[in-house]
């Protein structure tokens, strides 16, 4: 999959990122760490700490109430902002507050993927209220947002698809490279490109109206 972190990488140094990890199925070691764009903050939601970890990454500060954590002496080393069991946020709702605070204007994303529906669900809709990520990483794909004009470069062959990156969002999308060419196509809530394959080196997508999320998945 490095065949699109490079472009990317150029956009994301221009922004002062974090890197979020959270609950959810993520990436398991082991894993191309060089896949992540270096990040100004690293900071975990519960037991994305044991994420995190796992990964070989140090947390700066972890944030909740760390009741899905499985190794609590990781908090031993680190900032932690304990929160109560009973509160009115999800602890991922607490760190992304936590980001946007500290001045944060992007974030990679890592976990949080299937799963319980329902936490899936709540994270999906804290991104029309917080802004998506520029890359999510989950246990079975990478998505990457797209505003505007890009391309990805060495991915023939690829299956591709393509989705709204806010709940709420209305988008159209031209494309060059896809075996099903999308003409101002809509994504929406009730109209997506789905499993898509590329057909040329480069895949070029316009993009108008709100981002959508390019999804890559992990061969497994």
């Amino acid at each position: 999959m490095a065949f699109v972190i490079y472009h990317l990488m150029i956009h994301l140094a221009m922004d002062k990122c974090a890197l979020v990890f959270t609950g959810g199925k993520a990436p398991k070691a082991p894993f191309e760490n060089s896949l992540i764009p270096e990040c100004d903050f690293i900071c975990a939601a519960d037991s994305g700490l044991d994420t995190a970890t796992s990964l070989g990454f140090s947390v700066d500060t972890a944030i909740g109430d760390f009741d899905s954590l499985k190794d609590h002496s990781l908090l031993e080393k680190i900032e932690v902002l304990k929160l109560p069991k009973a509160k009115d946020v999800s602890d991922t709702e607490a760190l992304l507050q936590l980001i946007n605070e500290k001045g944060y204007s992007s974030y990679i994303l890592i976990g949080g993927g299937e799963g319980r529906f329902d936490h899936l669900l709540s994270l999906y809709f804290l991104f029309a209220k917080y802004g998506p990520p520029k890359i999510w990483f989950t246990a079975s794909e990478i998505l990457y947002l797209v505003e505007g004009k890009k391309e990805f470069k060495g991915v023939l062959n690829k299956t591709v698809s393509i989705i709204p990156a806010l709940f709420n969002g209305f988008s159209k999308v031209k494309s060059s490279g896809l075996k099903w060419e999308l003409d101002n196509f809509t994504i929406s809530g009730t109209s997506q490109s789905l499993s898509n394959v590329i057909i040329n080196e480069k895949l070029s997508l316009i993009v108008t109206k709100s981002p959508v999320f390019v999804s890559f998945p992990f061969v497994i």
